[in-house]
């Protein structure tokens, strides 16, 4: 542990700093995230610097990146990598950070159709300066949020948000099958609760973004990128987004996969982008098996997502460069699959989520157990219950010895970001030494499933609660509640992670709010 700890002190260094400490030499990987939250850059880079040292990823400092609502300064991010683009092997660019100014921004901008455009046409630039560059973009569908919040969102969603949402699922369901009576009524009502110009503000945003993602498919046609993602932020079965992506869809006709895929998910598609380029850069294609769970399985579909599970997870392993393969003996990655029996996912924080082995997690954890008898690579995605671990496996995982025999895992927000995460990890443990992967592991298994699952829910009810905060904007509160966590978590490693040799967690909380957290463990 000692010495992961020296490379996480250099890699917080080189974070800091806006570049790795690698030697020259070395394949470069421009990287420039959705946002400047761990999951999109401190995990990454943390990920990419513990892969194989033939390559060299380099990221800006965090003083470039977005601030929750506060936009990057989208010129210096352009003459960022502009600067650094002569000797760059690939560049991996959210182009909502890009053209926006971060994933947040891009739901509540005023900017003009010219400077947008001006935005989408700096891709074209680095191709004039080099030619040679692979170029991975990826943005997102503008999301349809059900909830009323202003978090993330417009202020005015705070009032209004719901109410929204249900217009344009309504409306999305007209245009596809038609309403009922009542549901016609509802939406008639609906849409005089909600004022004009909040509307008509919201529309022509989303008016905005689909030109945006219009384009970028027209340079990804063209082969100014060679690979792009159009993700699909907090999918719903029928929303604006939904409808969006269908006509986008249409626009994208053609395009084939090894240039082009769209699914459900967002903050992993920078580590699955740059996994793809690490695969590459070292001439792999790897063989991944998934290994799904009694029940529905492979036909879940996850909340927050509008397809079944399977083709989400085979669109990920195309993405970053991986192949899937119906035989585990010529799999370099199995990727074992936990959904519900039901196939209906639920919550990690409902009082559903308990310690309790049934025949679906006992059959799994079997599995696994022949897995690993094999020594076989493998990564477990744990989309049973989304913003969550299922307490159900990792106790039974824990209790047969098998946490510490997994190569990777992922249970944090949705199936798509636990699932991608799992995966990239996974592939990318091939590039690194098993104590590097071990750590990995250890902060997904501290974050998803003893804060998420766990802590999370513990801080809010007995601390928050009692402090009269809101879980969301902290505020004063935000230094004590951290406190409480790394109070908790280090008891949550001592009691169920012994076998990690955790010495130290430490917890920051990156948006001063209880949903997310940065884990860091020291010796």
């Amino acid at each position: 542990m000692k010495k992961i700890f020296c490379l996480l002190l250099s890699i917080l260094i080189v974070i800091a700093a806006g570049c790795t400490a690698k030697a020259d030499g070395k394949e470069k990987i421009l990287y420039v995230p959705l946002d400047e939250r761990p999951v999109n850059y401190a995990y990454v880079v943390e990920t990419l610097n513990f892969a194989e040292h033939s390559i060299e990823l380099v990221a800006p400092p965090a003083e470039l990146l977005p601030k929750i609502k506060r936009p990057a300064d989208t010129a210096k991010l352009w003459q960022w990598v502009f600067d650094r683009a002569p000797d760059a092997h690939y560049i991996v660019l959210s182009a909502d950070t890009m053209v926006y100014g971060g994933l947040t921004p891009s739901r509540i901008h005023s900017l003009g159709e010219d400077y947008l455009t001006q935005m989408v046409d700096n891709f074209a630039k680095i191709k004039e300066i080099n030619a040679d560059v692979q170029l991975y973009v990826f943005d997102t569908v503008m999301r349809t949020h059900r909830a009323n919040t202003d978090l993330a969102e417009p202020d005015y969603y705070a009032t209004y948000g719901s109410r929204i949402f249900n217009i344009t699922a309504l409306q999305d369901k007209a245009e596809r099958e038609g309403l009922s009576a009542p549901e016609e009524r509802q939406l008639s009502r609906l849409l005089q609760e909600v004022p004009l110009e909040v509307w008509d503000d919201w529309m022509a945003r989303r008016h905005k973004n689909f030109a945006v993602n219009q384009e970028l498919i027209n340079l990804t046609r063209q082969g100014t990128i060679d690979f792009f993602i159009l993700c699909r932020d907090d999918t719903a079965s029928y929303s604006q987004s939904s409808r969006e992506y269908r006509q986008l869809a249409q626009v994208a006709a053609g395009l084939p996969a090894d240039k082009y895929v769209s699914f459900p998910g967002a903050d992993e598609v920078g580590l699955v982008l740059l996994t793809r380029a690490v695969n590459q850069s070292q001439q792999r294609e790897p063989r991944v098996f998934v290994h799904y769970a009694l029940g529905v399985g492979k036909e879940t579909i996850p909340r927050y997502e509008d397809q079944q599970i399977w083709q989400n997870i085979e669109a990920h392993i195309y993405a970053a460069g991986a192949r899937p393969t119906d035989r585990v003996v010529e799999a370099d990655l199995i990727l074992a699959v936990n959904t519900p029996e039901d196939g209906i996912t639920g919550e990690a924080g409902e009082k559903g989520n308990v310690a309790a082995e049934d025949e679906v997690i006992e059959h799994l954890v079997s599995h696994l157990e022949g897995y690993v008898a094999r020594a076989s690579r493998i990564a477990v995605a744990d989309v049973s219950f989304s913003n969550g671990s299922d307490n159900a496996l990792l106790s039974s995982l824990a209790r047969r010895g098998l946490l510490a025999k997994l190569d990777a895992y992922g249970g944090w927000n949705t199936a798509g970001n636990a699932m991608g995460y799992a995966l990239s990890q996974g592939l990318l443990t091939e590039y690194m030494d098993q104590e590097a992967a071990k750590h990995l592991l250890a902060v997904r298994l501290l974050d998803d499933w003893g804060y998420q699952a766990n802590v999370r829910g513990q801080v809010n009810r007995e601390l928050v609660a009692a402090l009269g905060a809101d879980g969301n904007r902290l505020g004063a509160a935000g230094e004590e509640v951290t406190r409480e966590v790394e109070v908790r978590l280090n008891d949550f490693a001592r009691e169920h992670l012994a076998e990690f040799n955790i010495g130290e967690v430490k917890v920051t909380l990156p948006w001063n709010r209880t949903f997310d957290i940065y884990v860091q463990v020291k010796p």
